[in-house]
């Protein structure tokens, strides 16, 4: 009875043996032709415009078609499956480049920045990729790293050029801030220290001329409004004076203003220059109206001058009259 539970056990453990290995050749282990086939359809047929503007990305894709088609078959795996997706898949870095691509080709800065952003971003893809040994091994992840390194300074000259030609200061610096951080990702060490120096010149500049901008701006802001009132109160001599005084003292200080703001092209410029007409007009009417007073005043006078001297000539003749009628009776 022993020996034949024991060759019940041994039957069953060679009829289980027998199973695993038909499994084992109904589905191979490592690969098949049909995946080979179905990933260089996948490739061939991802051709994003930017493999014509990068020559890196072109490369990469035509190093990925070459090595699916030179690997054995039974070295098409899933996991191959997986890094050719990462690369050349729909969402994979070759179609991430090309969004990149079509937004760092448009006219406005906004996008170029939104390109910048996305291409940070996609240094972890390609770090993701290093970690598949196929492709790394097949020199594939260079290509990535390359063209990441080529877009980073295609943005960083693009910024740069936008912060020189751009009148205005505050956004010139932001435009070189955009172009620091590209250099800085494209690991371009003598761009990176220029442009870092010309952000703390030029900041350090702007920062300085508008504090004296914005003090300047408070005093020739406030004096305008004294002038203001003057002039709506011109039936007071002392409110037009006042506003006289007021007047060129807000034009003093709303020139140092306006001449700070062109310089930094800043738009209010063109407001100040308003308010600078403003003033000078209305210290003009002042003035007009301050010299009216004036010739009232010396119209008054001149008027009672007259009648003083007048008063004064009569009194004269009265003591002569009176001096002389006492020498006669003398």
């Amino acid at each position: 009875m022993v020996f034949r539970g024991e060759y019940i056990m041994v039957r069953a453990i060679d009829l289980l043996t027998a199973i695993t290995v038909l499994s084992l050749l109904a589905t191979p282990a490592l690969g098949d032709d049909a995946l080979k086939r179905e990933l260089v359809e996948q490739v061939s047929e991802m051709k994003p415009p930017v493999l014509a503007r990068y020559q890196e990305l072109d490369l990469m894709h035509k190093q990925i078609l070459i090595t699916l088609q030179t690997l054995p078959e039974n070295q098409i795996t899933p996991t191959t499956r997986k890094w050719v997706n990462l690369a050349a898949g729909q969402g994979g870095i070759l179609q991430k480049f090309d969004e990149i691509n079509d937004l760092a080709s448009k006219g406005n800065p906004q996008s170029h920045e939104t390109a910048l952003t996305k291409a940070t971003t996609l240094k972890s893809d390609i770090n993701t990729l290093e970690g598949y040994e196929q492709a790394k091994e097949n020199f594939i992840t260079i290509y990535p790293k390359m063209a990441l390194i080529h877009l980073f300074t295609d943005q960083g000259v693009y910024f740069e050029e936008l912060a020189e030609n751009e009148n205005n200061t505050r956004l010139s610096i932001d435009y070189y801030k955009q172009a620091l951080i590209a250099y800085r990702e494209a690991e371009d060490l003598t761009k990176t220290t220029y442009v870092d120096l010309k952000v703390k010149e030029l900041g350090s500049e702007y920062r300085f001329d508008m504090e004296i901008a914005n003090e300047s701006l408070y005093l020739g802001e406030a004096n305008f409004e004294r002038t203001m009132r003057g002039l709506n109160n011109s039936t007071s001599l002392i409110s037009v004076v006042a506003g006289i005084l007021s007047a060129r003292t807000s034009e003093r200080e709303l020139t140092t203003v306006y001449e700070i703001y062109v310089k930094h092209g800043d738009e209010q410029a063109s407001r100040i220059d308003e308010m600078l007409v403003t003033v000078g007009d209305a210290h003009t009417e002042l003035v007009d109206i301050f010299l009216i007073y004036a010739a009232v005043f010396g119209a008054l006078f001149i008027v009672i001058l007259v009648v003083a001297l007048s008063r004064l000539f009569r009194w004269t003749h009265a003591v002569e009259d009176t001096v002389l009628g006492n020498e006669v009776i003398g």
